[in-house]
């Protein structure tokens, strides 16, 4: 499956945007000059959720972005990051509805996950400092004023949170 690319005729090695057609089976998509560790996808063509994965988490965790809906994990949703793309399932919101038209961002983090101990509370962090993105996890304590270390070394400029285990 060849799927149309983005950009200014520089192949991305951090973020790329990927396009291609539901089969609603299993389906490999591919066209990256790297294995993403964030993939946010979504149907342009049906009123389906976003629909987030990482590699802290693992393949199979579904996040929306858009709905208050707890992490869900299905065999059926985003199966696996691959070396220039993912596999997905039959279930998932971007391939469900055999002929739609998905969009996904995808950005490179920093590989596998890292123990990071640089905040009040350790964190699973997976970071490339190169491009200035890390995916970060973290079991929150509920008390106020904790901090979570990012891998970044800098100041974010955009932080973008989501509960996984409550309606938030």
């Amino acid at each position: 499956l060849r799927n149309e690319r983005f950009g200014m005729g520089i192949p991305n090695s951090y973020f790329d945007i990927l396009l291609w057609t539901a089969n609603a089976s299993t389906q490999v998509v591919t066209g990256l000059n790297f294995q993403p560790d964030l993939v946010w996808g979504k149907s342009r063509d049906d009123a389906y959720d976003h629909e987030l994965y990482d590699s802290i988490r693992g393949a199979l965790k579904r996040l929306k972005s858009n709905a208050t809906d707890n992490e869900l994990t299905h065999a059926q949703n985003l199966q696996s990051f691959n070396s220039n793309g993912f596999t997905l399932g039959s279930e998932t919101n971007m391939n469900y509805n055999s002929g739609s038209d998905i969009v996904a961002w995808n950005w490179k983090g920093g590989g596998s996950a890292s123990s990071n101990g640089d905040g009040s509370l350790t964190s699973s962090v997976s970071a490339n400092t190169t491009a200035g993105f890390s995916i970060v996890s973290w079991t929150s304590t509920g008390t106020t004023g904790s901090t979570i270390g990012h891998g970044l070394g800098v100041k974010p400029d955009v932080i973008i949170l989501k509960s996984r285990n409550t309606s938030d």
